[in-house]
């Protein structure tokens, strides 16, 4: 094996030491990243068996998803089934008068409860109730003819509402001195407070919150029984459905029909005395004590029939959900031979426990429906008995039916997921992450190489960790899958020899002989923040992405291992780093109140992971492709991607190159691997990120700020790099800025060569008014992170920083 090794040198003691070496062997021999690269690792060696040994001959498991099978559903509709029945026998017909003597009987005891608490002694409601309102009075009530009288102002008065909005109304009149209502006619009324109730209105601040919050809930309590003067048959006072319905209402929408007739407001208003709901003779008139009163007892009266109808469907998910854990649980025991209650602790709870996977939903979606449909059966056969269209609908179980519903939108939402997980990333993900292309920090090809194998490293140390067989043999797949892509990739064009993944001590000797060399270490920096976002167990977009869902980093390397084998980067200092990186995002989008570290929609990943930048190779290939010097003046758009991979790939495959498809594969083994760093006294990487809502410009622009104020600024001093750092930023911004006027005048691309392997696919462009969104969200995060960065010099400036001599290597 022949091997090149070339330096170069700058005269300037502050500009950069560039290293880099390329390796050719004559015959190449590409082995999938395993042992071979680990010889030497303690942690290693736990997960490969030997040190010629792969990773794919240490895998003996074939990747499945749990799933529904047929004994599963024959159990969830048995369980449907049976609930159905229970709902059928035991449950019955919705019943609005238990539910208004349920609730009678628990507003009663509440007021009896708060009576005491206040001083009262006896065991009279009536008592109790007066007790209340003595302690306690009200400066609307003084409004009761205004509103109505004792038999309307208790719905008419919007401070008598057990609501929110009647919080705010009692609140408002200790504030202004006025009542909030309405007249007889539903229109808004508003009158001030009497003299006669004056004296209920605090004199200062404290006491006007004290009367509007405390005495008025306190005064809700004495109304909720009914009055002192009138029990069950008073008013009492509204809930919370009909307070809404009530202040609704009021709203200048809802006029007068004509003709006497006040339709909504009428409605609300016969709902709450009980006439809406009351028995009627042949005649039409209502009949006697058939009053149905719909006031806040009712409402809670509600809640205890509802309490009913969830019985069935507790004992139908109960069945369901035990049944699947008592059958996992046996079967976990048969397949990793546990032999004593102290080995289930090898058990992975997620193998086991009834939630969130795919049989698990498809069971709860058959079952819930099974005793819907038995449920909906039964009302609408004693509906057609009765001939009386009510009965059905007073004999649904609602709780069950949304319950069904709810089991569906899950069940649908998780194959959706799935499905976008199988497509991969979406046109405008893509086009977005190709726009995060700062082309201010990238890394060398030994650079690369190194972070590649601290990311294995990372994830290696992981899986010798995991105690749960199962979750290890997951985390193995993902690991020899994303290690494949990466060493295949490198392989196509540096034809790597035993191993592109350094071993342990490899990778920490590799450190120490740059640093030794005297390069800048501000790399390693840099490489440690990229190493600290990394995430693995992320989507690869392969056939196993399914298998990958709900894996975590359980261990701690960078912390344990990498920040104890180097002595740049302290683990105070690289938490530091990323916490600052996540400061900078918080900054840059203008929410940093709600950002934490590892919140959804924050996952950066670096373009390392190999797996995802596979499909961002489109974006990347044009402008490494020109940087090695392919000369595409003349192209643009599809067809400079198309010619750019091709070029990357060595040639189209008629010619014996590898074709696009071995340019994509380059670009998925580590992003930039030639040294670029254009005189900035920075070696940095071009990292990519996987992130959601279309935050990969602003991950981007984060890590960008974050390291240049961190590292380059705060630790080393270095004006100098930040200035070319901020002079290529705004290049960018004018780049971008540039572009969109393109698109706004209709500036039309070249037309996209034919090749059958382009890997262009026309459903997948996106319209100019989706670019020019892009763009322009794009170019927010830009400005304001040129904004940071002058802030920054600025300050710098002032306080005349000087490189500190920890820096000088």
């Amino acid at each position: 094996m022949d091997n090149t090794v070339a330096t170069a040198f700058y005269p300037d003691d502050d500009s950069p030491l560039i290293q880099y070496e390329i390796a050719f062997q004559k015959k190449p021999k590409l082995l999938v990243a395993g042992a071979g690269a680990f010889g030497g690792s303690s942690y290693a060696s736990k997960i490969f068996a030997g040190p010629t040994e792969t990773l794919e001959d240490d895998i003996k498991w074939e990747p499945h998803i749990d799933e529904a099978d047929k004994l599963d559903c024959i159990v969830a509709v048995s369980s449907g089934v049976l609930a159905g029945l229970i709902d059928v026998f035991y449950v019955g017909e919705f019943s609005l008068d238990r539910a208004s003597e349920w609730g009678k009987d628990k507003i009663e005891k509440v007021v009896m409860k708060v009576a005491r608490v206040e001083g009262y002694t006896g065991d009279d409601l009536n008592d109790a109730i007066k007790t209340l309102e003595k302690n306690h009075p009200l400066a609307a009530d003084g409004n009761t003819n205004d509103f109505g009288g004792g038999l309307q102002h208790h719905l008419r008065d919007f401070s008598h509402h057990f609501s929110i909005c009647g919080l705010f109304f009692s609140i408002f009149t200790q504030f202004t001195g006025l009542v909030v209502g309405t007249d007889k006619a539903g229109a808004l009324h508003v009158v001030p407070v009497p003299e006669s109730h004056r004296a209920c209105i605090g004199k200062n601040f404290q006491e006007k919150i004290a009367f509007g919050a405390i005495g008025w809930f306190f005064h809700m309590v004495s109304d909720m029984a009914g009055s002192s003067g009138s029990l069950m048959g008073g008013t009492g006072i509204p809930g919370p459905l009909v307070s809404f319905m009530k202040e609704l209402s009021a709203l200048p929408f809802f006029k007068d029909a004509g003709d006497g007739d006040m339709g909504f407001r009428l409605w609300v208003t016969k709902l709450f005395n009980g006439t809406l709901l009351a028995d009627h003779d042949e005649s039409g008139r209502i009949i006697k004590d058939s009053v149905k009163k719909f006031d806040l007892r009712t409402e809670i009266g509600i809640l205890g029939e509802i309490g009913r109808q969830t019985i069935p469907v507790l004992i139908n998910q109960c069945v369901v959900r035990g049944f699947y854990f008592c059958r996992r649980l046996a079967r976990e025991i048969r397949d990793l031979k546990i032999m004593g209650i102290a080995e289930l602790e090898r058990i992975a709870p997620e193998d086991v426990l009834p939630w969130e996977t795919p049989a698990m939903r498809r069971m709860v979606t058959v079952s819930s429906g099974v005793f819907t449909g038995v449920d909906i059966a039964d009302a609408a056969v004693r509906a057609i008995k009765s001939k009386d269209p009510i009965t059905f609908f007073l004999r649904v179980n609602y709780v069950g039916v949304a319950t069904f519903v709810i089991a569906c939108v899950v069940d649908v939402r998780a194959a959706l997921d799935d499905k976008k997980l199988d497509e991969g990333e979406s046109p405008e993900e893509a086009y977005e992450r190709g726009i995060s292309e700062l082309g201010c920090l990238e890394l060398d090809f030994m650079q690369a190489r190194i972070l590649h194998s601290i990311e294995y490293a990372l994830v290696a140390y992981d899986i010798a960790a995991e105690k749960h067989p199962k979750r290890a043999e997951k985390k193995r797949a993902w690991l020899k899958e994303w290690g494949e892509r990466v060493v295949e990739a490198v392989g196509l064009v540096w034809a790597a020899d035993a191993g592109y993944f350094l071993g342990d001590d490899a990778i920490y000797d590799s450190i120490m002989a740059r640093l030794e060399n005297g390069a800048n270490d501000s790399w390693l920096w840099l490489v440690a923040m990229e190493a600290k976002r990394f995430r693995p167990y992320v989507p690869l977009h392969g056939d196993n992405d399914k298998l990958y869902k709900g894996l975590k980093l359980g261990s701690g390397y960078l912390e344990e291992v990498y920040c104890d084998r180097q002595s740049v980067v302290s683990e105070k200092e690289l938490a530091r780093l990323d916490k600052a990186v996540n400061g900078a995002r918080g900054r840059l989008d203008g929410a940093v109140t709600k950002r934490v570290v590892g919140a959804a929609g924050t996952v950066i990943v670096v373009v390392a992971t190999g797996g995802l930048a596979f499909y961002f190779a489109p974006a990347i290939a044009p402008t490494l492709a020109t940087a090695l010097g392919l000369e595409a003046a003349a192209l643009h758009g599809a067809a400079l991607t198309s010619a750019s991979l091709a070029f990357l790939g060595g040639g189209a495959i008629a010619a014996g190159g590898a074709g696009m498809a071995g340019g994509t594969m380059l670009i998925a083994g580590g992003g930039a691997l030639i040294g670029a760093v254009g005189g900035s006294g920075v070696s940095a990487a071009t990292s990519m990120a996987l992130a959601t809502n279309g935050s990969y410009v602003l991950d981007e622009c984060a890590k960008l700020v974050a390291f240049c104020e961190e590292v380059l600024i705060g630790r080393f001093g270095d004006r100098a790099s930040v200035a070319e750092i901020h002079a290529a930023l705004n290049q960018r911004i004018v780049e971008l800025e540039v572009e969109i006027e393109a698109i706004k005048r209709g500036v039309p691309d070249d037309e996209v060569p034919e090749d059958d392997d382009d890997g262009i696919d026309e459903k997948e462009e996106i319209s100019p008014k989706k670019m020019i969104k892009i763009l322009n969200r794009s170019l927010k995060f830009m400005r304001r992170s040129s904004d940071e960065l002058t802030k920054s010099l600025k300050a710098a400036s002032k306080k005349k920083m000087a490189l500190p001599e920890a820096g000088r290597r």
